[in-house]
């Protein structure tokens, strides 16, 4: 335990100052590109962490809260599913299919399709806010994803993806289904209580992963970008627009839901894991349609950095908008 006790300390420490290090991991991985290439094989790995560790320390009590409001909860999974899909086809519709770079076409079409971001829970707790409702939708969004998803990508982008939607959504299952295998036998074996004693060196456990697949999604961004720096400055600009869009679409549109749960749910429609639908396509993914994915990653790992001024204003209201318990 003595020799554990520096690993659990830096463990704590990166978990305690979240916010700052998944920006800054990004940024790590980037200035690392001797590693990507060797890192790329573990993006399935770091994601069936992420999914395991979110299972596994689920709010049972926060899930079955939201279960006890059906209507209210189908119109959040409605909204979060469909919000980015409509949107991303309408800019389609204005801009034309054909006249997109294929590359980034089936890097739109991967946001339209993916379920929210896996660290959606994370960052609403980690910026103030109470994560029952992300985590609710982000275990529908996975359970729906090997069903959805894939025909959903084909629908958007037409004959632009690599990889038949069938074996995409096997695949997708697998590794759905062992992190699902895990997280029960984590909570089952460790125990909840330990989880929760735990909290700040299990977060600095994700902080790593997410250092990790930031090193691996960087792979060939570099060459690429020596090659066409236009092209990574559009698709910079695009992923930076396109998540903005989701998230303010869904804060104007869902506030009728209450400033702290509207905000909840944009993250997770503005933030999406396209992560999920990448690792399995494998090598099949074109490099054009991966530098997109890897540019994707500035904002969502930059975004509680970008959005904690506004979570702070509105935490703070809705702290004013409490009234104080009670005299005893």
């Amino acid at each position: 335990m003595f020799a554990l006790k520096p690993l659990r300390s830096g463990l704590a420490f990166l978990g305690l100052h979240a916010t700052r290090t998944y920006a800054a991991s990004i940024f790590l991985g980037l200035a690392l590109p001797w590693l990507a290439e060797a890192f790329r094989p573990f993006l399935p790995v770091t994601i069936v962490t992420f999914i395991t560790l979110s299972f596994a320390r689920a709010d049972l009590g926060g899930i079955r809260r939201g279960v006890s409001r059906p209507g209210r909860l189908a119109l959040v999974i409605l909204w979060s599913t469909l919000a980015m899909p409509v949107l991303i086809a309408a800019i389609l519709a204005i801009f034309g299919r054909d006249s997109l770079d294929p590359g980034l076409l089936l890097g739109l079409s991967l946001v339209a399709a993916a379920p929210p971001l896996m660290a959606s829970p994370v960052y609403a707790t980690i910026l103030g806010f109470e994560a029952s409702g992300a985590l609710i939708t982000l275990v529908i969004g996975m359970v729906m994803t090997p069903f959805i998803s894939p025909p959903l990508a084909s629908l958007i982008a037409g004959t632009a993806i690599p990889i038949d939607p069938v074996v995409l959504s096997l695949r997708l299952a697998g590794l759905l289904g062992l992190a699902t295998l895990l997280a029960v036998l984590v909570r089952r074996f460790v125990g909840v209580q330990r989880l929760t004693r735990y909290k700040p060196e299990i977060d600095g456990i994700g902080v790593v992963c997410f250092f990790v697949f930031a090193i691996a999604a960087m792979d060939g961004v570099i060459a690429l970008t020596m090659a066409d720096p236009w092209r990574t400055a559009l698709y910079l600009g695009v992923s930076f627009a396109i998540c903005a869009a989701g998230f303010l679409a869904t804060l104007l549109v869902m506030a009728f839901l209450g400033r702290g749960e509207a905000f909840v749910l944009a993250l997770g429609v503005g933030l999406r894991n396209t992560g999920l639908l990448v690792a399995p396509m494998g090598a099949a993914i074109p490099d054009t349609a991966f530098l997109f994915f890897s540019l994707l990653q500035f904002p969502i790992y930059m975004a509680p950095l970008i959005v904690e001024p506004l979570a702070r204003l509105i935490v703070g209201r809705i702290g004013r908008d409490v009234a104080p318990p009670p005299p005893q």
